[in-house]
């Protein structure tokens, strides 16, 4: 019987979200748990979900934190914007957006320093982002529904449609990697950036 292998990418996706100090800890352990006891019991398949199940977790423990800050950010100008009204929004977007680079470039230099690795700035600002996103849709669908008695008063959905995702995550990748090349820079002493 050949033996089975999580997928090669959960376990590289894995390393980035780790601290560098516990990496093979916890990899180790996954890794015994998936052999000894996931594969035997739900078979090659069921042991990858498991597996990508776990990695996922690790992800979203990594990342929520950051999602939160960003997400709150964008609803509070929205919640500004609603309650202050004003013809020029030059200031309000400019203070939004600076805030949301800072934001993901901390979220990157954190993740960095932590695993000693560039891309783990790079992983966590696009996830940031691509929840961001999400959590800005659900936002506005039910901000539709609360105004649904009164349309002329708000337009949500069509904030909705309006939501740059790709600038969005284009700005977490660009902003998270830029912190995680500091932060893999200040990260425990390294002397050398790990790309990987």
């Amino acid at each position: 019987m050949t033996p089975t292998h999580p997928p090669g990418w959960a376990q590289s996706l894995l390393a980035l979200f780790v601290p560098a100090r516990g990496r093979d800890g916890v990899l180790g352990d996954l890794l015994e748990e998936y052999h000894d006891a996931q594969a035997p019991a739900r078979g090659a398949a069921g042991a990858d979900r498991w597996f990508v199940g776990q990695v996922l977790g690790f992800v979203w423990r990594a990342c929520l934190p950051w999602g939160v800050l960003v997400s709150a950010v964008m609803i509070a100008r929205d919640v500004y914007d609603l309650t202050a009204p004003t013809a020029d929004f030059h200031t309000r977007a400019a203070v939004t957006t600076y805030l949301c680079i800072s934001l993901f470039a901390a979220g990157g230099f954190v993740a960095a320093w932590r695993s000693r690795r560039v891309l783990s700035g790079t992983a966590l600002g696009a996830t940031t982002a691509l929840m961001t996103c999400v959590v800005a849709s659900v936002y506005a669908l039910l901000l539709n529904s609360a105004f649904a008695a009164d349309p002329g008063t708000y337009a949500p959905l069509v904030e909705t449609a309006d939501i740059p995702i790709v600038p969005i995550v284009i700005l977490g990748v660009l902003a998270g990697s830029i912190g995680g090349a500091v932060g893999r820079m200040f990260g425990h002493g390294a002397t050398r950036i790990d790309l990987a």
